[in-house]
């Protein structure tokens, strides 16, 4: 359990992830237990609009290329939808991880050496801060984006081809989909009425997304600073002339607590990890096939959801390992003291670390599998071996 220490604030540089929460309170993700009911509104209308069409009625196309499209595009929304309610689920999980990295941003910046981890915090919220400024901005103009190409696309054909053919005009859609029995490939009301209704559904994926990434990847990055907090401490306690009991048992508390924080982490994160990563494979699949077959203005609207499902995966692969090797520093730390010349009192706190030291910690995907760059490397080559079976395969029927 974890204790927040009222009697210091943090400043409001060191907030953890201030901006997030309240994109989360907005969204009833956080705050009043029953502001839930937004969250729940907007999940049920993304998947009335997308999923539900998609999974009941069809894509409705015969073309391979449609097919493999509009699969592709309900593996994302799917997996995205499906991890956002995991997320929604870990609620008390994620206010005690909050409670927890704030006790332990307390302790580190009112303790010896504050300066030093003031300075190493700051500068990570820093970064994250731009981070989350520069995901924002791409997932509010991503909707746009997606729907802009094939909308223009469809006004260009509608007014420049309208009555020159006998055959219906046929509208561009930015998803592969049916529509509650509305015409949205031939009839000029019908397709608006779709791409509008169409449109907010869009906002609330992009607004899921936003939550989703921004929240797992500043959750990994600050269990990883933890570690780093930790290790700082460490190596500055071996520069002083004396080491005291007092300060070592301060640091075994943060590391116990660094610890606590980074189980919270995989708690949260392990199934809408592996469900993102197994998706995925099959997402890459389909998205290389449909490029490989088509260059035309749905090739906008695919590459925006590739480019967003490639960050997210190198992003968790990446901060994987690096928390992997921030948990590993502080073990290296503690082997470089000379822990032989202390008196046998401080030496029984070393081994508590070494202790938890030796257990393995990093994110997990379910239990399966270590998300790390290696892992990324293996998704992307099964992907692309996928995607060569498929169209070696379809070459042949």
């Amino acid at each position: 359990m974890f204790t927040t220490q009222n009697s210091h604030r943090l400043p409001s540089e060191l907030e953890v992830m201030p901006f997030i929460l309240r994109l989360m309170e907005f969204i009833g993700l956080w705050g009043p237990p029953g502001q839930i009911v937004r969250f729940l509104a907007a999940f049920g209308w993304g998947t009335m609009i997308i999923l539900f069409p998609k999974a009941v009625l069809g894509i409705g196309s015969d073309r391979f290329d449609a097919i493999a499209k509009g699969i592709a595009e309900f593996i994302f929304e799917g997996s995205l939808f499906v991890a956002t309610a995991i997320f929604a689920s870990k609620r008390i999980a994620f206010e005690r991880l909050i409670d927890g990295l704030k006790e332990i941003f307390q302790r580190a910046t009112n303790g010896p050496h504050s300066n030093d981890c003031y300075d190493l915090l700051l500068r990570q919220n820093l970064s994250i801060n731009k981070f989350v400024k520069g995901y924002t901005i791409y997932c509010c103009f991503g909707p746009f984006v997606f729907c802009v190409p094939s909308l223009a696309a469809s006004h260009f054909r509608y007014w420049t081809l309208s009555g020159n053919q006998s055959e219906p005009l046929i509208f561009e859609l930015p998803m592969e989909q049916e529509f509650y029995g509305l015409q949205i490939r031939t009839n000029f009301l019908h397709y608006h009425i779709f791409v509008l209704l169409s449109l907010f559904a869009y906002f609330v994926c992009a607004y899921f997304l936003l939550v989703k990434v921004s929240v797992h990847f500043i959750m990994i990055q600050y269990s990883s600073s933890t570690y780093r907090l930790v290790a700082l401490r460490i190596r500055k306690m071996t520069e002083s002339k004396e080491v005291t009991q007092s300060e070592l048992v301060d640091i075994v508390e943060l590391h116990r607590l660094a610890y606590r924080c980074s189980t919270l982490v995989e708690q949260i994160c392990h199934l809408p990890l592996a469900l993102e990563f197994l998706t995925c494979i099959l997402f890459w699949c389909l998205t290389m096939f449909y490029v490989s077959n088509n260059i035309d203005f749905n090739l906008v609207n695919v590459m925006v959801l590739f480019w967003l499902s490639l960050l997210e995966t190198f992003g968790y692969s990446y901060l994987g390992s690096k928390l992997t090797e921030q948990a590993d520093e502080v073990g290296a730390a503690i082997y470089d003291l000379p822990w032989f010349e202390h008196s046998v009192e401080l030496q029984r706190y070393y081994r508590l670390m070494l202790q938890r030291v030796q257990r393995p910690t990093g994110i997990t995907g379910a239990k399966f599998f270590v998300v790390q760059l290696a892992t990324f490397g293996s998704v992307v080559q099964m992907s692309y071996s996928y995607y060569l079976v498929l169209k070696e395969a379809l070459t042949m029927i």
